[in-house]
């Protein structure tokens, strides 16, 4: 049989499989979906060799709808309705074997392809045949030629040509850096609505390299992002939120945090367990809300939060009064350093609050905040010490009188 009615017979023999399982997959509801008029006239259509149709009704295979997923289908019938001159199928036959769907990854073929459709203005083969030169894939890396291609997609329109155009300007990977005209093409392509171009300038316009720095531009860029679903763009806005020490940011960050660990972002999840950021968290949300996070970031060894973990069981505050727990978590923070600890331990012993009152250990702990620089621990240190010997018994020439 000539090669050409072979693949003509395996084609339809695809698309009648497509029709089984779509019916296959209606089950005992029996006919709704088999009865799906869209399908049946992209299988009609797709018989008598319309390219459109075998496009459509391979990319139905290739996301599932209306039919069962199967990738295998899909490259045969995209690779149909490629050869047959259709634009869009011929970039994602270019996708597809790139990244092995359906069939072998051939980077040589897949640039084929992409140069196919890129020469004929498909600005999506453009960017993508760009993205081979960028990264040296099946080709010599050459930043220039990339450019060029995404530079004639950004002609057209698109968003993805704007963006690929900004980050090699910006990154000056391979070529002169320009700063103003990457701001100005991520500016562009996030006004066609990409989350990531937001994103990007938010982080221009935070680390100052376009204009002054200013938080405030870069936190609404971030945000555009984190509500599009970035999740890099989530963190960034948690980070800036969280900075700004008050509760209804604190809240919103966290949030953030666990919408970009919820989508699996590695770093959302370690910023979650970072012993710093749950002390912020712990120090600005409510006491009830904060004092959980204080006993992570405590447990961790952040001195700050134990200092603070200790005060919030002295006082009461988001949990009960427990003058055990008070001196454990003052004496860990002073065993690390805090001058603020010892002082506060040196107060419970001299007090006697939550302990039986202590003078010797008061001095103590007052005596180590003071070596610290304490001002308070002197003025303490000096109350308990007395009056002492008048002035002139320090001087070994005049001695007491």
């Amino acid at each position: 049989m000539p090669a050409e009615k072979l693949l003509e017979r395996c084609i339809l023999r695809t698309v009648s499989a497509l029709f089984a399982f779509a019916a296959l997959l209606a089950g005992a509801a029996c006919c709704e979906a088999a009865q799906d008029t869209s399908v049946e006239e992209l299988i009609s259509a797709a018989r008598k060799r319309d390219p459109e149709a075998e496009y459509g009704l391979g990319m139905r295979a290739y996301e599932g709808r209306g039919v069962p997923r199967n990738a295998r289908q899909a490259y045969q019938l995209v690779e149909r309705a490629a050869g047959r001159g259709h634009l869009e199928a011929q970039n994602t036959l270019g996708y597809f074997l790139q990244h092995g769907i359906g069939t072998g990854e051939n980077l040589e073929q897949a640039r084929g392809w992409y140069a196919t459709a890129a020469a004929r203005g498909n600005a999506d083969a453009q960017v993508n045949l760009g993205a081979l030169y960028q990264a040296g894939l099946g080709v010599p890396r050459d930043s220039v030629i990339a450019l060029e291609w995404y530079r004639k997609a950004a002609a057209q329109g698109s968003a993805a040509g704007d963006y690929s155009v900004a980050y090699l300007l910006e990154t000056g990977d391979g070529v002169v850096p320009d700063a103003a005209a990457a701001a100005a093409g991520y500016a562009r392509a996030a006004a066609k609505g990409l989350a990531a171009a937001s994103y990007r300038l938010g982080l221009m316009v935070e680390e100052a390299r376009i204009s002054a720095r200013d938080y405030g531009s870069a936190l609404d860029r971030y945000r555009a992002a984190a509500l599009a679903g970035l999740p890099e763009a989530q963190v960034a806005a948690a980070r800036l939120l969280l900075a700004s020490g008050n509760a209804e940011d604190a809240t919103a960050a966290l949030e953030w945090m666990k919408k970009a660990a919820g989508q699996g972002y590695a770093p959302a999840q370690r910023l979650l367990e970072n012993a710093d950021t749950q002390y912020r968290l712990g120090s600005v949300l409510e006491p009830a809300a904060g004092i959980d996070w204080l006993r992570k970031a405590a447990a961790q060894g952040h001195v700050d939060a134990q200092l603070a973990l200790g005060r919030a069981y002295e006082e009461g505050r988001g949990t009960p009064r427990d003058p055990v727990q008070t001196l454990d978590w003052y004496a860990k923070a002073a065993s690390a350093g805090s001058a603020e600890a010892e002082y506060r331990l040196g107060n419970l012993y001299d007090q006697g609050m939550g302990t039986a009152a202590d003078t010797v250990k008061a001095r103590d702990h007052y005596s180590r905040a003071a070596s610290l620089g304490h001002e308070g621990a002197r003025e303490r240190m000096a109350r308990l010490l007395g009056p002492g010997l008048p002035p002139q018994a320090n001087d070994p020439f005049k001695g007491l009188r």
